[in-house]
């Protein structure tokens, strides 16, 4: 039988609706509506990065009651001590869908004498409990603690049934928040990198996982594979271009460009998103070299204007693209000191000293002739 009442099911629901009503501030809404329908003023909210190695890193850690100072040692000194930090994958239970962990389900005197239990003693605090552990397995990790001081006494029975259904309520907004920032991210990502109506493109995960592609992309892939789904077109595309480049997708840096039948295959590095609770995106897009692109006129007005060399437009092309040099040399097969000097000659002919300053000259041109 529940221990919970009407009224807790209420503020349960409630606490649901609030923080997914909006998500520009998830963080914040979460912690102000523990407060504000449940009275948990001793929180935090913690996320947890995970390499492709498995290490874990703090990157954000917020709270609206509890003592700076507490923070400020958890970040510094404490947080590879936390027990439960430590515990995480392990704890008992951890093979059962468990929505909230507690200082019960670790050896209590380890908890209390580890150099972080012994820091939260000092501020009055002696017992925890953390929610979202389940979502472990999927990285970066959102971890809720909720905080109770010695007087306080350790969590009820009603309180941990309370506890269980707030964090599955928070586990489900987790997702929901995760989806939203997905696509806000995939077309900022999409704005930022190119013109969608240039070229194909598809976003993938970390796992290879297609997230999103353009009708473009499964035409020009026709050409390049011969595989029947678009998840295993994608896996041969990275096989390609690491093998090529012999690079794996994470270690890469800057854009690679491949030149292969006719088409430029770019392989852009691990995207930086502008909000850091959602998994990092991956992108490749293909460019017909055939085509006829929006730019050709402007490429022949810089021919025309600058007394540019053919292989100079092709090094300019792919300079704006993003290539390095020696992505340059590997598309049109010339020794990187060659393009070295290529580039030399086209920042001398456009009256330039960077690349940034070529691209910028470029774009305010390509602007006057689409005004014309």
């Amino acid at each position: 039988m529940s221990l919970l009442t009407i009224s807790d099911y209420e503020k349960i629901l409630n606490f649901y609706f609030f923080i997914n009503k909006d998500y520009s501030d998830f963080i914040n809404r979460t912690l102000t509506a523990l407060i504000d329908f449940f009275d948990l003023k001793l929180t935090a909210y913690a996320v947890f990065d995970v390499n492709p190695d498995g290490q874990r890193s703090l990157s954000k850690l917020e709270t609206l009651y509890l003592r700076p100072n507490i923070l400020k040692a958890y970040k510094e000194n404490f947080y590879a001590y936390d027990p439960f930090y430590n515990k995480i994958d392990t704890l008992r239970n951890s093979n059962k869908f468990k929505y909230v962990y507690t200082t019960n389900d670790l050896c209590y005197d380890e908890f209390l004498n580890s150099p972080y239990g012994e820091s939260l003693i000092k501020n009055g605090i002696a017992y925890q409990a953390i929610l979202g552990a389940s979502d472990a397995a999927h990285p970066p990790m959102n971890i809720i603690s909720i905080f109770k001081t010695r007087n306080e006494g350790n969590f009820t029975q009603k309180e941990l049934e309370l506890l269980t259904q707030i964090g599955k309520a928070f586990h489900e907004s987790l997702n929901l928040f995760r989806k939203y920032t997905s696509q806000a991210d995939k077309i900022f990502l999409a704005n930022r990198l190119f013109d969608l109506t240039s070229v194909g493109f598809v976003f993938f995960n970390k796992n290879k996982d297609v997230i999103d592609f353009n009708k473009t992309f499964i035409n020009y892939t026709a050409f390049l594979s011969s595989k029947p789904n678009i998840n295993e077109i994608v896996y041969d595309l990275i096989n390609f271009v690491e093998s090529t480049n012999q690079i794996t997708l994470d270690n890469l840096k800057e854009n690679s460009v491949i030149k292969t039948n006719g088409f430029l295959v770019t392989f852009y590095p691990p995207q930086i998103n502008q909000n850091q609770y959602i998994e990092t995106f991956y992108c490749l897009t293909i460019r017909k070299i055939e085509e006829r692109q929006p730019g050709d006129d402007i490429q022949n007005h810089l021919v025309e204007e600058y007394n540019l060399t053919k292989r100079e437009s092709e090094i300019l092309s792919l300079l704006v693209d993003g290539a390095s040099n020696l992505q340059i040399s590997e598309t049109v097969y010339i020794s990187v000191s060659t393009v070295k000097s290529h580039v030399r000659n086209i920042f001398n002919k456009l009256n330039v000293s960077t690349r940034s300053e070529a691209i910028r000259k470029i774009r305010k041109l390509a602007l006057f002739e689409n005004n014309n």
